[in-house]
């Protein structure tokens, strides 16, 4: 402990990046006839909590359409289920959380319990993770650091900035990281109710403005995704290796063949992998002729094919630089305190969620700089930027794993002089003055990441070596990868008419 946080390093700023804890695979088809019973307690705090924002449906009712005059539009895609191009909370991958919460089941949902999950539903394993992650957050950073403090108090948004993607499981998995950094009195969970969001104030975004799940709306970044072949792939003899080693087993072998070889999004071998390391993370057996590193080896290709276009200074600029700005701008704001009282520019686009519905905050809502942010995201949100910080972990990243980015300020070791210091390239978003003496270091799941830029002579600490970075390198490391929004507009090109995309 005192090693990483020496008395001469004075914690300024956590950004935190959280994966959402687990949850059942997205959908099943090797194990069709699995039941999956394991969300009594995560039914009924969400139940709670859609119920706090106005969305609660029970299950005997149908879903509401919430624009019924979109269906059949020419311009975008709309679907008869939601009428909607997924806007706020109302979309698709969030669908089941406005059907639960009645506890007798009509006859319509065969088999309902109350701890019965739908595909893709966060777990009560994954809350207990994320509460136990939001303790780990509570002893190093109130207990220890004193970074925030111990209880959240009426003034929370001064220095805490809370953002979620829309997801269901995202959202539960924030509210259960939130329990654990900052229980009731008593140790219980607070409920995830109307009382909780006014606490708490937690951001969130409608999908064509939200940063965290890749840039899907520029058509140069997306198109690497599309219809990835299962035989291209195989060229590589590692990965055919798995792939043969996988249709061998008697056991799922000629539906897994199925799902590889058909083109896929992102990755033929993750659908397969999603579906085992979902049972192995619930601790239920795995098929009897598979073993857990051969589930292994299928999240090393998956891992393989979804961050290859993320490999590139293009790919990284075109997919993931909007949200790596928001990183970057949040930082540096926290360096000038005098003359940043609330968080800037990257905020906007953001919606609140607040008793009654979502919607966007009013002035007075603006937070402040944070001390604190927590970003409650996805795998394919933390392993990118993690490759962006120079990780080499070839695994598909657990649940719960988090990438985190802690700024620091040293006043009293010399520092490289100005000269130096106004020589190194910045982001062409920067419009403000950086402060002097402080530095970044990156870690994922408490793993120090060196970054390549940092590991020259007066680029790092001088004392902490190459692990913590001067924020000049930093921002030259990430210059290349921030563009301003004209830059991005040419680069991404015009998405074609008839392209058809839906995840």
């Amino acid at each position: 402990m005192n090693q990483r946080y020496p008395a001469y390093l004075q914690l300024v700023q956590a950004q935190v990046f959280f994966r959402h804890g687990e949850r059942t695979p997205m959908k099943a088809r090797l194990t069709k006839d699995e039941k999956w019973l394991h969300c009594e307690r995560a039914n009924y705090l969400q139940s709670e909590f859609v119920k706090a924002i106005g969305r609660f449906v029970p299950l005997s009712e149908e879903m509401p359409v919430p624009h019924p005059e979109r269906i059949g539009s020419d311009s975008q895609k709309y679907t008869s289920k939601t009428a909607t191009l997924k806007s706020g909370i109302e979309y698709e991958p969030a669908k089941w959380i406005l059907r639960l919460g009645s506890k007798s089941a009509p006859t319509a949902v065969a088999n309902w319990t109350p701890a019965s999950c739908s595909m893709g539903q966060l777990t009560d394993v994954g809350l207990d993770t994320l509460h136990r992650t939001g303790t780990h957050l509570r002893s190093l950073y109130a207990d220890r650091l004193k970074l925030v403090p111990r209880e959240a108090g009426d003034s929370a948004r001064d220095w805490l900035y809370v953002r979620s993607t829309d997801y269901s499981r995202v959202l539960q998995s924030t509210h259960a990281l939130l329990a654990g950094m900052f229980p009731s009195r008593d140790g219980s969970w607070p409920a995830f109710n109307k009382d909780f969001l006014r606490k708490f104030p937690i951001h969130t975004r409608m999908h064509n403005s939200e940063t965290m799940h890749g840039n899907f709306g520029c058509f140069e970044f997306i198109k690497q995704f599309m219809d990835i072949s299962c035989k291209d792939a195989r060229q590589l003899k590692w990965i055919d290796d798995v792939y043969q080693q996988t249709v061998q087993l008697a056991s799922i072998g000629d539906s897994a063949r199925r799902m590889m070889d058909q083109p896929n999004f992102g990755s033929n071998f993750h659908i397969v992998y999603d579906e085992l390391i979902s049972l192995a993370a619930h601790g239920r057996p795995l098929p009897a002729d598979v073993e857990y590193d051969h589930v292994t080896n299928l999240g090393r290709v998956g891992h393989h094919q979804w961050m290859h276009p993320v490999h590139s200074t293009t790919g990284q600029r075109l997919g993931f630089g909007r949200l790596l700005n928001d990183i970057m701008q949040t930082m540096v704001q926290a360096t000038t305190p005098a003359s940043m009282v609330r968080i800037g520019a990257q905020h906007e686009g953001d919606l609140l969620l607040v008793p009654g519905g979502v919607r966007a905050p009013t002035a007075a809502e603006t937070p402040g700089v944070p001390r604190l942010a927590l970003y409650g995201c996805h795998d394919v949100t933390i392993a990118p930027l993690a490759i962006m910080m120079g990780s080499v972990d070839p695994n598909w990243l657990p649940f719960a794993s988090m990438l985190t980015f802690e700024l620091f300020k040293d006043g009293a070791t010399p520092a490289p002089q100005p000269a130096q210091r106004n020589a190194l390239p910045k982001p062409s978003t920067l419009t403000q003055p950086v402060g002097e003496d402080h530095y970044v270091r990156v870690l994922l799941n408490d793993e120090v990441l060196t970054l390549p830029t940092c590991q020259a002579h007066g680029k790092h600490h001088s004392r902490m070596g190459p692990s913590l970075c001067t924020l000049d390198a930093f921002l030259e490391h990430v210059a290349p990868i921030i563009a301003t929004e004209e830059e991005y507009a040419k680069d991404c090109g015009t998405m074609p008419a008839t392209f058809d995309y839906e995840e």
